[in-house]
């Protein structure tokens, strides 16, 4: 049976300027997955995400991004952080 809840997301304003700085096929990629992540009909939006150690954000995998998430249960709203391309977490200077 669907849930009662309807979910949305939102981008933080970190995320939003993240989000415009990235090419339109990423955005669209982006932005499907998140409409199907709070569309569901049987699925919560927790079983999409994964969640990382030591922080209170889960992570989101859309291709070669890796958007930071926070649930809002109160408001049913998935928070989208931070948006960055998974080799961005492993730079190193040399």
């Amino acid at each position: 049976m669907p849930s009662s809840d309807d979910w949305t997301w939102a981008f933080t304003s970190q995320a939003a300027d993240q989000f415009e700085n990235l090419d339109a096929h990423v955005q669209d990629r982006i932005v499907s997955k998140l409409d199907e992540v709070v569309g569901s009909e049987w699925r919560d939006p927790d079983d999409f995400l994964e969640p990382l150690t030591g922080g209170p954000f889960s992570k989101l995998r859309v291709g070669q991004y890796r958007l930071a998430c926070v649930l809002d249960r109160e408001s049913s709203v998935l928070e989208v952080h931070r948006i960055e391309h998974r080799s961005g977490a492993y730079t190193a200077d040399d």
